[in-house]
């Protein structure tokens, strides 16, 4: 049987969050240099700065001294990748995943970011390859980008490696083969079904499980997690997700939570993407009307990706609350449940939320002049519009009832 087949619900060995792009790169370098096997990386932007730099040489010299490293990049999210050229005389395998604006699969893209060293630690959240003060072109940000990851030891590792290594062998030449194919769907593990995420008050041990969407046999699986712990929770929610643009079900359910007494926070990104700054509060008036805190992070930029229910479950990744994200690109979070960094999550969003967060006010939200709610509404027409285009082909039949 398959690796991939066995219990998702891993035993926590040891579970370590990062904050920002110093403490993850010190922790990340530490054990790059200390490799002695093998390091496999997967990033969708692997930028040319000085961050990116030592990252790279670290790469670099794990090869020459013969470690098996592996390193898969997005196409678009790592274009160009000015060290293409050092890691092939180096020995540094790399493959560019969907070289193509639309390419072999689409528009899809991948957006994880996931590091396994020696098969033994692996770290997963959603910190790209860059500096933390400067964006992916190397222009400076007006702060400095906060993102969170986790470090993890432990049987978990396991489903880390042997998603990564899929994820290699869908980039080899021949991995359209009939045969290939076939090796993989029967290697796969099966989509979660509804009882894997039982998990807010099913039990009290500690525990962790990995999940890794794809177009395939897990195209669900991410969103299904978030809808589920949605629907469980009795007393509060903290979300921050940098672009928020969720479906109509995700949507119901964080308003169905706050309409039976559940304190809903929402910590969302501004001013990366303008298009969206438009768009996004075209929303905020139905979560405003059922008392869903909203709070915009203006300063430097929201990256992390997360969500907490009830202090006990929390989610922690590369997916963002968008089409994007739950229905075309390749995203990888991780799921802990009754663990002491369960509460370390939810205390560092609140504090960046009630520090940094400017609260939507819903008084002022309704008094906007007319022409900026018809500006709000079409925006978010065509973003939603540009959505489905590149989603197309994605959807499939409706989930089962993920509420209690």
């Amino acid at each position: 049987m398959s690796l991939l087949r066995k219990d998702r619900w891993q035993a926590i060995d040891n579970l370590e969050l990062l904050e920002g792009g110093k403490n993850y790169f010190s922790t990340l370098e530490a054990s790059l240099a200390n490799a002695k096997k093998s390091i496999y990386l997967e990033t969708y932007i692997f930028s040319s700065d000085d961050q990116a730099k030592r990252v790279a040489e670290l790469l670099i010299s794990a090869a020459l001294r013969g470690l098996d490293v592996k390193v898969i990049i997005d196409w678009l999210g790592s274009n160009p990748f000015v060290f293409e050229q050092q890691f092939y005389d180096s020995g540094v395998q790399l493959v560019h995943y969907n070289p193509a604006w639309f390419g072999r699969f689409g528009f899809s893209r991948t957006h994880r970011k996931l590091v396994v060293v020696d098969e033994v630690e692996t770290f997963v959240g959603g910190i790209n390859i860059c500096a933390d003060n400067q964006t992916a072109d190397g222009e400076k940000l007006s702060g400095l980008r906060w993102d969170l990851s986790l470090k993890a030891t432990g049987k978990i590792v396991e489903k880390v490696h042997a998603t990564f290594l899929r994820q290699w062998q869908r980039m080899q030449p021949n991995a359209l083969h009939p045969r290939n194919i076939l090796k993989r769907i029967l290697d796969q593990e099966l989509p979660w079904s509804t009882s894997h995420f039982l998990g807010i008050r099913h039990g009290q041990k500690a525990s962790l499980a990995f999940i890794a969407r794809d177009n395939l046999h897990h195209r669900r699986d991410i969103e299904r997690a978030y809808l589920k712990a949605i629907g469980q929770s009795r007393e509060e929610i903290w979300l921050v997700t940098p672009y928020f643009m969720p479906g109509r079900r995700f949507r119901k359910a964080l308003i169905r939570a706050a309409e039976r007494g559940v304190v809903v926070n929402l910590l969302l990104g501004r001013d990366e993407f303008k298009v969206l700054n438009w768009s996004v509060p075209s929303l905020y008036g139905q979560f405003l009307a059922a008392n869903i805190n909203i709070y915009e992070y203006p300063l430097g930029l929201l990256h992390a990706k997360a969500m907490v229910v009830d202090r006990r479950w929390a989610t922690l990744g590369s997916s963002n609350c968008d089409h994007l994200s739950f229905l075309l690109n390749h995203e990888a979070n991780l799921v802990i449940r009754n663990h002491p960094v369960v509460k370390e999550i939810r205390w560092k969003i609140e504090d960046q939320a009630l520090e940094k967060g400017i609260k939507v006010d819903s008084d002022l939200y309704s008094q906007r002049p007319l022409i900026a709610k018809a500006f709000n509404w079409v925006s978010y027409g065509f973003v939603r519009l540009l959505l489905i285009f590149l989603t197309v082909g994605t959807r499939d039949k409706d989930m089962p009832n993920l509420n209690d």
